[in-house]
C-alpha cells in the first residue's frame, strides 16, 4: 500500500512539474511516457521516446507534422519518435549498435522516410569520428530544406554551425544539455535567434535537465 502511496505522489508532483513546464501539454502523453519510463522502466529507444527532458517531448509532440524534414545527430529513441509521427528522418550517429538497434525497431513500411548516415571514425584507437568525417553526411541536404534540427550526439557546436544554413526560415534548432560549457559557443552562434530554454524531468533519468529551443529568424 505504501508504495502505491508514493507511486501516486510521484506521479502528482510530476505531473503538476511538466504541465508547469510546458508550453503546451497533453496528459495521455504525459502518461504514456512516465509510465513507459517510471513504471516499466523501458529505455528511451525501447519506449519510443528522445532521450531529453519532458517539456520538450511536449513541444515536439505539438510541433511536429508528417510534412516536416528532420535532421538529428545521434540516432536512438528520437529516430523511433520522430518516424512514428511520418517526418523524413535524416540521422547522423557514430556508433553502428545505435544504428543497429534503430534499424531493428522500425516498421519495413518507414525505411522510405528515414536516410540513416553511420559515420565510424578513421583510426582504431579513436572512439569518435573527426569532425569534419562525422558531418560529411549534410552535404547530401539541401540549403533552407529542414524544419527541425535535433542536436544530441557528438561535435554539437559544429554541427549547429553546419546546420544553420539548411534549416528553414522559422525552422527550429533543439540542443540537448545546453547548460554544459563546452557548449556556451552555441548561444554566441545564435544570439540574435529567439530562444527558449527549458527545464523539467528527464526521460530514463533522475535529474533535471535543460535543453535550449532556437528559432531561426525569418529573413
Amino acid at each position: 500500500m505504501n508504495s502505491v502511496i508514493s507511486g501516486l505522489k510521484k506521479f502528482k508532483h510530476d505531473l503538476e512539474f511538466v504541465q508547469s513546464n510546458s508550453q503546451e501539454f497533453s496528459l495521455w502523453l504525459h502518461i504514456e511516457l512516465w509510465i513507459k519510463d517510471f513504471l516499466f522502466k523501458k529505455s528511451p529507444l525501447d519506449a519510443g521516446f528522445p532521450w531529453i527532458n519532458y517539456s520538450v517531448i511536449q513541444f515536439l509532440h505539438h510541433y511536429i507534422n508528417p510534412k516536416m524534414q528532420i535532421l538529428e545527430f545521434g540516432a536512438g529513441g528520437s529516430s523511433i519518435f520522430f518516424l512514428n509521427r511520418g517526418v523524413n528522418l535524416f540521422s547522423i550517429e557514430h556508433e553502428e549498435i545505435w544504428i543497429d538497434k534503430v534499424k531493428k525497431r522500425v516498421p519495413f513500411s518507414e525505411f522510405a522516410r528515414w536516410s540513416p548516415n553511420l559515420v565510424l571514425p578513421r583510426e582504431r584507437n579513436f572512439s569518435i569520428p573527426n569532425v569534419d568525417d562525422y558531418l560529411a553526411p549534410l552535404k547530401k541536404i539541401s540549403d533552407a530544406s529542414i524544419d527541425i534540427v535535433f542536436v544530441d550526439g557528438r561535435h554539437r557546436v559544429a554541427s549547429i554551425m553546419r546546420s544553420m544554413n539548411l534549416l528553414k526560415d522559422g525552422g527550429i534548432i533543439i540542443l540537448d544539455n545546453s547548460d554544459r560549457t563546452h557548449y556556451e559557443d552555441a548561444f554566441k552562434l545564435l544570439e540574435d535567434w529567439p530562444l527558449q530554454n527549458t527545464a523539467c524531468i528527464t526521460n530514463a533519468s533522475e535529474f533535471v535537465t535543460p535543453a535550449a529551443i532556437w528559432k531561426k529568424p525569418i529573413s
